[in-house]
């Protein structure tokens, strides 16, 4: 059985995990690319086109910078200053790996520490700033939905670069 062969059945099969582990907080995307990678190195012909490759980088990067800013945008929009921007995006990464630990249930502990930590960082920076309760409150949870809203988006990338891979590997 030739290399090509045994890469268009494993692929696809292996490279799903990649959507799957990006709800864990892992970075699901690179991990498919890499396999893409390696599979484009051992084959000849190769499987995969240049364009093809350049596009799915280039979707994965715009995952990563969609779901990094989706929670300080939303936060930032709800009246949150330079303090409750950056605690909305140090705050969603730092719980999102708390809750990975401390919930030990798949993507559940990773999602409620993500949002639960955009929420206080943003929230209790902006208190500590000066801003009432109730609008620390609003820029909290502001903060939160957009770190769930992130986290949808570098999701439907890393779907789209996994669909774009797959069927680029069998056209």
């Amino acid at each position: 059985m030739s290399l090509t062969l045994l890469c268009q059945i494993f692929l696809p099969i292996i490279g799903l995990a990649g959507p799957l582990l990006i709800l864990l907080g892992l970075p699901g995307t690179w991990l498919l690319l890499s396999l893409v990678g390696l599979a484009e190195w051992i084959t000849e012909p190769r499987l995969f086109g240049t364009p093809v490759l350049v596009t799915a980088v280039a979707l994965a990067v715009a995952g990563e910078v969609w779901e990094a800013l989706s929670s300080s945008i939303r936060a930032r929009n709800a009246g949150a200053g330079r303090r409750g921007s950056i605690g909305a995006l140090a705050g969603g990464i730092g719980g999102a790996l708390l809750g990975t630990m401390l919930i030990p249930i798949p993507v559940v502990g990773t999602l409620i520490g993500g949002g639960l930590g955009a929420f206080a960082l943003s929230s209790g920076l902006e208190r500590s700033g000066g801003k009432s309760a109730d609008s620390a409150f609003r820029i909290g949870r502001a903060a939160a939905t957009g770190h769930m809203i992130g986290l949808a988006g570098k999701l439907v990338a890393g779907l789209v670069v996994y669909v774009m891979l797959v069927t680029a590997l069998y056209v």
